[in-house]
């Protein structure tokens, strides 16, 4: 039996049909914990009804909020493009300056968190089971305490909220420990900020690396010998497009990601690792690992 459960999210679903598609087919043949979505791009809706059925008839999938706040996006806050003058979102670069600075208008972010919470909600009729953020942003200065207080007041606890951090020790045993670590300073920074409005949040993340194929697998590997139990994973499958190439700069990896977890290597790492897929918001037991009957794991993948 797997001794560790391991969720493993795909960000940026609704970013563009390949990519919608391509990690549709990997929830469905249990590959996946879960996904994190995009509802500001313009592919969103029509890929709301097919992830919406497929969850119904799965399950156990997780599927959450995938906060954007950086381009070539558009605001849905009709506010945000007033009061910041945003036709379309800053670059990260330009966004991290702001939230460094004190610039980021509180009022007009918190319309711009609820207007994509709502897309969300309307799509699925009930608030996502969790929320992370593209590029991180969910974590910076000014998004993490207007994100929480916008939750707050709204009523809203989401079973938990994407931790990008993880033990030293740990990270440094992992490839990319410079950015690890800054994303490790901003997880610390806003753990108080953000515990108190999600039911849980995770204590290890992987998933970091440079979108350069050097053996994506020999990668994930690398995440697997490091990971504790109910570790989150983040990854980024997608079939590639033109419509995939134009909105975003990560096009091949997308695919080479793809054909990893949808492929024999992936399920046999896993078991070389004594691990097994599960959502995190899921139950665990006080002292360790929660027995089948407690907490189910997702089915062996073979």
């Amino acid at each position: 039996m797997p001794s560790r459960r391991i969720t493993l999210v795909a960000d940026d679903y609704g970013l563009a049909p390949g990519v919608s598609l391509a990690i549709r087919q990997l929830l469905a043949e249990g590959r996946l914990s879960g996904t994190s979505c995009l509802t500001v791009g313009r592919f969103w809706m029509e890929a709301a009804g097919p992830l919406r059925d497929l969850a119904a008839s799965a399950g156990s999938i997780e599927i959450g909020l995938h906060l954007c706040l950086t381009g070539p996006f558009a605001p849905l806050s009709p506010q945000l493009r007033v009061d910041a003058g945003w036709r379309r979102f800053p670059t990260l670069a330009a966004l991290i300056r702001l939230s460094l600075s004190r610039r980021l208008p509180p009022g007009a972010l918190s319309a711009e968190i609820e207007a994509q919470h709502a897309a969300f909600a309307a799509a699925f009729g009930r608030p996502p089971d969790f929320i992370d953020g593209h590029q991180h942003v969910h974590l910076l200065p000014g998004v993490a305490e207007t994100l929480a207080l916008t939750l707050r007041s709204a009523g809203l606890r989401p079973r938990w909220i994407r931790r990008c951090g993880d033990r030293p020790r740990r990270i440094l045993r992992r490839p990319f420990a410079a950015k690890s670590l800054a994303l490790q300073a901003l997880s610390l920074r806003s753990d108080a900020v953000l515990a108190g409005v999600a039911g849980r949040r995770n204590d290890s993340f992987c998933g970091i690396y440079d979108f350069v194929d050097r053996g994506y697998g020999v990668l994930f590997e690398r995440w697997l010998e490091t990971a504790p139990d109910r570790a989150v994973i983040m990854c980024h499958p997608g079939l590639v497009d033109a419509r995939l190439a134009a909105l975003d700069p990560v096009t091949g990896m997308r695919a080479v990601e793809y054909r990893y977890f949808a492929g024999p290597d992936f399920p046999a790492a896993l078991r070389r690792h004594g691990a097994a897929l599960a959502p995190f918001g899921a139950p665990a037991a006080a002292n360790g690992p929660a027995p089948a009957a407690e907490a189910p794991l997702r089915r062996e993948i073979g």
